[in-house]
């Protein structure tokens, strides 16, 4: 049986295919929204060398790795959490996004509940936003797999049929030194209008891996990753709420405007799923969403493992309005990754953008001098063998 985090690396490789036909699908083979929004160029350079922030060997206990894209926020008393880890989740903190250190209490531990209509078996908290700094609402990376529990899984031998997603909700009240769930259903934020199949054969399905939350105005944004399924269309779809610790109250984009509601598949009779389905806004899977702070253009990072775009690596892509995009470009290579690294079995992941000089209190924004953070994996040792890195890069945009 193979370890949920190891498995995700496994699925990449092997499904890479796919996702290339689909990418190529959604950019020539749909019609999008008419709108005279350009989205702005946006390029960027490694401009510093790699620092480490968190290695496994200094871990807490053996599956205490990082294995989520790169968070931050400060809480109440100005202490900066620093969060990329797994379903047994631990924050690094410090006074700055410069000096945080890893801390081994436990501010989250996933549940592991067997019954897939709880959404709640092994959970990775993924994005936070906090306008008080003790008050956190916190998206949830929520995975069901079905190899792991005993007559769950139809096909032992390719695992990926019995992998099932959602997004859901956890929130704090003590500034990120804990979090708590509320009881399903009413920790649903996001699922596919049709429920996990113990015989599915069309490998994984469902939403998967939120990225940070932006306010505009007064309403609150993500992107979040949807695998094709049925009407689901492949790519990243882009949700909003007016009230971040309220659940249910995200709706999706549908091509024109927000009016997909999310189904529960368990409690809900769902006459036509394909109206509780969201329409991709970029092809893809969004890994973070920051705001530039000169430009007030948007910033999605997204992680390649395939030739999808222009080779496996970590690229950026610009908005004006979290609808329109520019084409994906490339920050680095995994090949040039690679090379600097030296021998080895390299694997990467989970490549974010934090900025030790955002002002703001969720690290939402960014300076055209922000940090890369990414997590390289040893093929040697998986899963376990992990270290999360950072490197300044410089940030250019065009018209």
């Amino acid at each position: 049986m193979l370890e949920a985090a190891m498995r995700r690396f496994v699925w990449l490789i092997a499904f890479a295919p796919l996702l290339v036909w689909f990418y190529w699908w959604f950019s020539n083979g749909r019609s999008g929204p008419s709108s005279n929004v350009t989205p702005p160029l946006v390029s960027a350079t490694l401009t510093g060398p790699k620092q480490v922030v968190f290695d496994t060997r200094d871990g807490c206990e053996k599956i205490d790795i990082p294995d989520a894209p790169a968070r931050a926020f400060r809480d109440s008393r100005n202490v900066v959490h620093l969060i990329a880890t797994h379903y047994v989740a631990r924050a690094m903190t410090g006074p700055s996004l410069d000096l945080v250190k890893h801390n081994c209490r436990v501010i989250y531990r996933s549940p592991q509940d067997p019954d897939p209509s709880h959404f709640e078996d092994n959970n990775w908290l993924y994005s936070f936003y906090t306008e008080d700094g003790r008050h956190v609402a916190a998206l949830v990376h929520s995975e069901f797999d079905g190899e792991e529990i005993h007559g769950m899984c139809a096909t032992p031998n390719d695992t990926n049929n019995c992998w099932w997603n959602t997004v859901t909700f956890a929130q704090s009240s003590d500034g990120g030194n804990s979090f708590t769930v509320p009881a399903p259903p009413q920790n649903l934020v996001a699922a596919v209008p049709w429920p996990y199949v113990v015989g599915n054969l069309a490998s994984a399905y469902g939403y998967t891996a939120p990225t940070n939350i932006q306010k505009v105005g007064a309403l609150y944004y993500a992107l979040i990753n949807s695998w094709p399924r049925k009407s689901q269309k492949y790519g990243a779809c882009l949700i909003r709420t007016a009230d971040l610790f309220e659940p249910n109250s995200w709706r999706a984009w549908d091509g024109k405007g927000f009016t997909v509601r999310f189904a529960d598949p368990y409690r809900e009779a769902i006459a036509k799923p394909e109206e509780h389905v969201c329409e991709p806004v970029l092809a893809g899977a969004a890994e973070s969403l920051l705001r530039h702070m000169e430009s007030e253009a948007f910033v999605v990072t997204q992680f390649a493992p395939d030739q999808r775009f222009d080779g496996p690596g970590f690229y950026i892509q610009a908005s004006r309005d979290l609808i329109h995009w520019s084409k994906p470009s490339l920050v680095v290579s995994l090949g040039d990754l690679r090379t600097s690294d030296g021998e080895g079995k390299w694997n990467y992941d989970y490549v974010s953008l934090l900025d030790p000089m955002s002002a703001d209190r969720n690290f939402s924004s960014i300076s055209s001098r922000p940090y890369l953070y990414y997590v390289r994996s040893d093929g040697n040792d998986p899963p376990y063998a992990r270290v999360l890195f950072r490197r300044q890069i410089s940030l250019r945009f065009g018209k």
